[in-house]
């Protein structure tokens, strides 16, 4: 089969020459195949539905990291294979509940946050409302919150002088936090209309004892504390930590150039999820996109200059925890790396992508971009961004750009949510986000070489 498409590729390109025609650009012939034949959907159906929820340190990662080895190899990558890296206890969901003892008596919308303590057993407390802004403030107001169920307005925050010694101060925000005493701490979806949220990582201010409640059960709790009712709260969480501590890993691939100098395009998104949905839009969409820019290079018989990385980090969930340890375990090769794309926007259409506030960045940039006029507006805008794992390499100096997506609901509803799942992903949307992604990535590793950035302080 391979070689008769191999056969008719070669056929059209000798019609087109006796015609007088030179034969379609890379580019093109990268945006044509994935509109005829792209594999997104399929791919991101597999993942959300049969694999479904992708918790870093979880049986569904792993899975999900078996699912994307195979279908790495099947599309022509090489040297397929995890990097570990420790990433201490694991966390593991349980069940989660909360009801109101007096008022209405009703039961209360939540979910323990992730990577924290649980309840021993059932906490029964009165609410209190805390709502501060600095570390001080919380000092001062600490006694009138020990043994109460805290629902959090807003935390404390380090001030400009706290923040040049980060360290210091959240040793000194998490001991006061523990110190005080508190119950058991409800943290605010920021999610409306009775959407579950979802964060957590192993460096958090509020570190036991806590859940999310729906923003709606939240403001009833308040509007009862604001008549003088002082809600009395029954909390039991069941979540909480492995006894031991665990490998996590990353899932790396190559797709080699021609060039035999070992540089590269690193292609990363994040496999992990949270658990509430499927993670169809964090990061299934960035996930499924990645493996069809390599799919179409394959079926194409495309082979750039540099080669192609394919990194599914893990743990970005919990803090980039997986990009900042590939950073780590292969500092001796950044230098080789002519670029990073990575796409953790959703699964709307990309608009653009930032130049770092790099000008031969920009210049570059603007180079790869432009055969990709034909898919709709995509700018590269001045500016710098952060948030997701192509920051670790950013700040060593790294080229690394992420794309700029239309939001759609992804902010507002699905992004940690209880409805991030397929439904809510349109194919032509992600097919232009694949095909942006193939052309830039072709763009990149054919041009010239980038400079290096300056690593952030």
């Amino acid at each position: 089969m391979m070689r008769r498409c191999l056969s008719l590729l070669f056929g059209c390109a000798l019609c087109s020459a006796a015609l007088g025609q030179a034969p379609p650009a890379p580019e093109r012939r990268l945006i044509d195949e994935i509109a005829a034949r792209a594999e997104l959907m399929s791919n991101l159906e597999q993942l959300c539905d049969e694999v479904g929820p992708r918790l870093t340190g979880s049986p569904g990662l792993a899975a999900a990291q078996q699912w994307a080895m195979a279908r790495l190899r099947a599309y022509g990558a090489v040297n397929v294979h995890l990097e570990a890296y420790d990433m201490g206890r694991p966390w593991l969901r349980g069940t989660a509940r909360a009801r109101l003892l007096n008022a209405n008596g009703m039961a209360l919308d939540v979910v323990q946050k992730g990577w924290t303590a649980g309840t021993a057993r059932p906490v029964r407390a009165d609410v209190a409302l805390l709502d501060v802004k600095t570390l001080d403030e919380f000092k001062a107001v600490a006694p009138s919150l020990r043994g109460k169920l805290v629902l959090v307005e807003s935390a404390p925050k380090a001030t400009p002088e706290q923040r040049k010694d980060p360290a210091r101060y959240f040793a000194a925000a998490t001991q006061a936090i523990h110190d005080a005493g508190l119950a058991g701490v409800l943290l605010v979806s920021m999610k409306e209309n009775g959407l579950r949220d979802m964060w957590g990582g192993p460096r958090s201010l509020f570190d036991r004892h806590a859940a999310i409640i729906t923003r709606e059960h939240a403001s009833m709790l308040k509007r009862l504390l604001a008549r003088g009712i002082v809600p009395r709260v029954e909390l039991a969480l069941n979540g909480g930590f492995g006894a031991h501590a665990a490998m996590a890993h990353n899932v790396v691939a190559d797709y080699p150039g021609s060039d035999e100098t070992g540089e590269m395009v690193v292609l990363g998104a994040h496999l992990d999820s949270w658990d509430l949905g499927a993670g169809a839009t964090d990061n299934g969409s960035g996930t499924v996109a990645m493996l069809e820019v390599l799919r179409a290079y394959h079926a194409l018989g495309l082979r750039p200059k540099r080669s192609l990385r394919i990194v599914l980090f893990s743990g970005e969930e919990q803090g980039l925890l997986g990009s900042r340890a590939y950073v780590a375990a292969h500092r001796d090769e950044l230098a080789r790396i002519q670029a990073v794309l990575v796409q953790d926007s959703g699964a709307g259409r990309i608009t653009a992508f930032p130049d770092m506030r790099n000008d031969a960045w920009y210049a570059a940039l603007t180079r790869a971009v432009a055969p990709a006029a034909s898919l709709g507006p995509v700018d590269v805008v001045y500016g710098m961004a952060g948030g997701s794992d192509f920051e670790a390499f950013a700040n060593l100096g790294v080229p690394a750009f992420p794309a700029m997506q239309d939001e759609r609901d992804y902010r507002s509803h699905t992004q940690h949510s209880q409805v991030d799942s397929f439904e809510h992903v349109d194919r032509a949307n992600l097919v232009q986000a694949a095909q942006v992604l193939a052309v830039v990535a072709w763009g990149l590793a054919n041009g010239e070489r980038l400079p290096r950035s300056a690593p952030a302080k």
